[in-house]
């Protein structure tokens, strides 16, 4: 009888008895619907709260202005921040050393209308009452020549009407605008800020809420807001426009600037000889909606006709071909207003605007002849 040949197990393939019968093996390792929904809920969830925190870890960038330095890679000296602002602020893609410095009152952000009064001369003077009674030159006010036929006194006009409109609407914002437009030897203030010191000293723009009132501000849908703010605390200027597409278009920037919200509704005070300017051509150029649009025309007293034409020529039909205003003759004059090489702040304050803001169509379009074929803004605006 020959031996047997015993062969050793192989190392790692030590054979153990199942522990559950073939049956019960086959069912645990079968797909089930319910298992796989779970997996499925808890996979998303998982991907939902990646996205979330990587939100927070890393700014977004708003429309139109991915490339603005302050929202680069964030240098290892500039962490410091993360300590200082607000999640909204660390989120909001406008500069943290300009932001961080900045604190509202909680009641401005029920604010929803802009009045607006574009500047169209500068004040130098002291003594409001003499501004206001002057009928014709003022050696207080820098002037064109042709200002000085009585233009003073419709200055005064819109100033005071500007100044009627919040009053009686506390949950509008005064906004007097305009640059600093007249060169040397005018001093480099701004008309704005100018206009905003005439209203404050002629007594327009009481530092109490009217004690008729209801005490709170009512919103644009009819909302109750916040206690009312004075007059006083709802007037600002905006010093950098340079002409009336410029006015609109940043005071809608310094609205947001100053309230931190943006306006549902616009009401302009100025030239009755501006009004078909504003509504037609610079609102609709920012699409800004027309239901929500208003104007309040002032003009000089006398015979206006020849303001009206000059009107006509060198304003209203200059923007009807170029309604950004940046091609000649229009981007001439902007030249010639800014004598002291100012910059305007809105790209880092209101990023939202930052492509229209640069808004310049390829040419003057000399061939229109209508208001309903001129080119109008085509990208995203906060308002729309």
């Amino acid at each position: 009888m020959l031996p047997t040949t015993t062969r050793p197990p192989k190392p790692g393939r030590a054979y153990a008895a199942p522990l559950l019968s073939g049956s019960s093996w086959a069912a645990l390792r079968a797909r089930a619907r319910l298992t796989n929904l779970a997996v499925l809920l808890l996979g998303s969830a998982l991907a939902l709260s990646c996205v979330l925190n990587f939100a927070l870890l890393v700014p977004a960038s708003p429309r139109g202005l991915s490339g603005a330095p302050w929202l680069a890679a964030k240098p290892a000296d500039a962490e410091g921040w993360d300590d200082l602002a607000t999640l909204a602020q660390l989120t909001s893609g406008r500069p943290l050393s300009i932001e961080t410095t900045v604190e509202r009152a909680p009641a401005l952000e029920g604010m929803d209308h802009l009045v607006l009064v574009p500047g169209h001369a500068i004040w130098l003077g002291a003594d409001a009452a003499a501004a206001a009674r002057a009928e014709s030159d003022n050696a207080d006010w820098v002037l064109e020549p042709m200002q000085k036929r009585g233009s003073v006194k419709t200055f005064v006009r819109h100033i005071e009407m500007g100044a009627q409109v919040i009053r009686d609407d506390p949950k509008a914002v005064l906004v007097f605008s305009g640059g600093q437009t007249r060169p040397y030897p005018s001093p480099p203030l701004p008309e704005g800020q100018s206009y905003h010191r005439l209203a404050t000293l002629l007594g327009l723009l009481p530092s109490t809420s009217s004690p008729s009132g209801s005490g709170s501000a009512m919103g644009y849908d009819g909302t109750s807001a916040s206690p009312a703010l004075a007059p006083a605390h709802r007037a600002t200027s905006e010093e950098f426009a340079l002409d009336s597409y410029e006015n609109l278009l940043f005071s809608l920037a310094r609205f947001r600037e100053f309230t931190g919200v943006w306006p549902r509704r616009v009401t302009v005070v100025g030239y009755g000889m501006k009004q078909r300017r504003f509504e037609q051509l610079h609102r609709a150029a920012i699409r800004f909606p027309a239901a929500d649009f208003a104007y309040i025309g002032i003009d000089d007293d006398g015979d206006t006709t020849e303001h009206y034409a000059g009107e006509l020529k060198f304003g209203f039909t200059p923007f009807l071909s170029a309604p950004s205003g940046c091609h000649p003759p229009l981007s001439i004059k902007r030249q010639l207003r800014n004598p002291f090489a100012r910059y305007h702040p809105y790209h880092a304050s209101c990023p939202e605007l930052s492509g229209l803001l640069e808004w310049c169509p390829a040419s003057p379009r000399e061939d229109v002849a209508r208001v309903e074929d001129m080119v109008t803004y085509g990208g995203e605006v906060p308002w729309a």
